[in-house]
């Protein structure tokens, strides 16, 4: 389900009645304050993606009270992930303070009151059902109004997969044909892998505040990980659920691992197979760039050649012995 809200077409008199009762109350129901009345300008767009509703706004400064009363006659359970891109925000709720600035990362929680004092050009916002991010990681609550994964990289991470969930074509469900599943499996993989990073940033957030311990068992899962990989380049069906019985994780815990390193475990796996085919080519071990790419797990040569050029500037053809084909 796709929406928009836009003050756009709406008249300066009647655009402070139209944000509160279509934003205010689509987000977190929550009591629309204005700083600018008379010139007053927003907009609100987004989806649903699998279990997460996905969105992104910009607006004048306003404030968003969500007061008890609200949370009585109004309960809501989920949590919003806030991702700034443009703009700021100062997010207040149960005693915490935080000044959102372009790059950080915050999480609400709607089951309890906030105030809110917005002013973005464009941010980013992620809701997901409670229970979603508790089963993955039990102290989400503690991690309300406190910049996730500050100054990390898998704080880049986050907001690349945001921008990408916020920009997941639903047009493509109706281009794939009539009872097609594969756009909606899509977009429930990128929510699930989502809301796996995000608690894998939070996890690891929590360990380094306590001991580290959970860090240094990362560290060791990490490195079984990629010595598996490295050893099976060449299995075109290698997966992130095969390497994670390989080295004796969960499919969820080795998503966390590769989060606190930036990426996700198929990402890195196709990395390596660039650079082991890169190695390959150029130490002359192969005559042709069909073997490169089998030996490295590529089955679709175009596929592989356009991704090899991407990489590293130069076709694989050209770093062959003889340039002559394949």
């Amino acid at each position: 389900m796709q929406f928009s809200y836009s003050t756009t077409d709406v008249s300066g008199a009647r655009r402070l009645d139209y944000w509160a009762e279509s934003v205010c109350k689509r987000l977190i129901p929550a009591a629309g304050k204005f700083s600018h009345a008379g010139n007053f300008e927003g907009s609100l767009t987004g989806h649903t993606l699998g279990n997460l509703t996905v969105c992104r706004m910009s607006s004048k400064p306003h404030t968003f009270d969500r007061t008890p009363h609200h949370v009585r006659v109004a309960p809501e359970e989920d949590f919003v992930a806030v991702l700034m891109q443009e703009g700021s925000a100062l997010l207040q709720q149960g005693g915490r303070d935080v000044q959102v600035r372009p790059g950080d990362i915050v999480l609400y929680d709607s089951a309890r009151p906030f105030l809110h004092h917005l002013a973005p050009a464009s941010m980013l916002l992620v809701r997901m059902p409670r229970q979603q991010l508790l089963s993955r990681f039990a102290r989400a609550e503690g991690m309300a109004t406190v910049r996730i994964a500050e100054g990390r990289s898998m704080a880049t991470l986050l907001m690349r997969m945001a921008e990408e969930a916020f920009d997941f074509s639903m047009g493509g469900e109706s281009g794939a044909g009539a009872g097609s599943s594969a756009p909606s499996a899509a977009g429930a993989r990128l929510a699930g892998a989502f809301l796996d990073t995000l608690s894998a940033a939070m996890e690891v957030q929590d360990a380094h505040a306590a001991d580290g311990a959970q860090g240094s068992r990362y560290g060791s899962a990490y490195q079984r990980a990629n010595q598996y990989i490295d050893a099976h380049l060449e299995d075109s069906e290698l997966d992130g659920d095969g390497i994670a019985a390989a080295v004796h994780i969960s499919p969820r815990t080795l998503a966390r691992v590769f989060a606190t390193h930036g990426t996700t475990v198929m990402h890195h796996v196709w990395k390596r197979r660039l650079e082991a085919s890169f190695r390959v080519l150029k130490e002359g071990r192969v005559h042709q760039v069909s073997q490169a790419a089998l030996q490295c797990g590529f089955n679709d040569l175009s596929h592989f050649s356009r991704a090899f050029k991407n990489a590293f500037g130069v076709t694989p053809r050209s770093l062959l012995p003889t340039a002559d084909g394949h």
